[in-house]
């Protein structure tokens, strides 16, 4: 199977990379030029593709155009996420039945047997995930979304929308950072570029106006790690799970529609 997941950023996807020959790639004879970087590997039977679409909508969409997504059987949008739920603990992971933007404007839908196979290898249903155009930092704006959705993020609605466009099967997975009633120990719209590098000046800067935040962004980046742990064992999982169980979820739809 060909199988592709996309992360925002490197520290994301590293714990999972480090685990799997993953190498940098490209598509042959793919004419469109590429900014986003793009790694692969075979895990098992699997043709596993990396993309790493950089942080928010606009770079999620233009990242899942710069390559053949048509050709890949399965798409997985993964990476970190808020909480919003006070449920969900840091280190959690998580399976979202539906995404939209805050506004609602935009909606995409996690395919229902990648979604019920995600459940059953661990991740946490939950109802809708919302996807948010700027970082939300606060526990008081977490609490202001929490009726309308139990995760935030920052791409995934455009990652299943961009999947769907090309009839390809997709579903939202992410592991949670940091909990619905915990702020972020900086402003890290501040400090990261639109790719998620960080920009040494501006955490040297935010570190320096308060120096009382050091020991929250150590607690955040355990945090952190603990969590792409997390995310990396249940994509182990949940790949191998897939390769195995795919082509039978396929043949029973091919069999319901020819029945119909």
């Amino acid at each position: 199977m060909r199988i592709l997941v996309t992360f925002a950023i490197k520290a994301e996807f590293s714990q999972w990379s480090s685990r799997h020959p993953f190498v940098p790639y490209e598509f042959e004879n793919w004419e469109r030029r590429r900014e986003f970087d793009l790694f692969k590997a075979n895990i098992g039977p699997n043709e596993v593709t990396v993309l790493l679409t950089g942080i928010g909508g606009e770079n999620a969409a233009k990242s899942m155009l710069s390559i053949p997504v048509e050709i890949h059987d399965v798409c997985i949008s993964s990476g970190l996420a808020g909480s919003l739920d006070t449920t969900l603990k840091p280190g959690d992971v998580v399976v979202a039945h539906t995404t939209e933007t805050l506004n609602q404007g935009y909606q995409a839908t996690s395919e229902a047997a990648l979604f019920d196979l995600a459940v059953t290898y661990g991740a946490k249903a939950v109802n809708v995930s919302l996807t948010s155009e700027k970082i939300v930092a606060t526990a008081v704006a977490k609490e202001d979304l929490s009726q309308k959705g139990s995760v935030v993020e920052m791409e995934s609605t455009y990652i299943l929308a961009a999947a769907a466009q090309r009839n390809v099967p997709a579903v939202m997975v992410r592991a949670i950072s940091d909990a619905a009633d915990e702020d972020l120990p900086v402003d890290f719209g501040r400090i990261l570029d639109s790719h998620g590098h960080l920009k040494m000046g501006g955490l040297l800067k935010e570190v320096g106006l308060s120096p009382y935040r050091i020991p929250l962004l150590i607690q955040f980046g355990r945090q952190s790690r603990a969590a792409g742990k997390s995310l990396a064992d249940f994509l182990d999982r949940y790949v191998h799970a897939i390769s195995q169980n795919w082509t039978r979820v396929s043949a029973a739809k091919v069999e319901e529609v020819s029945a119909t």
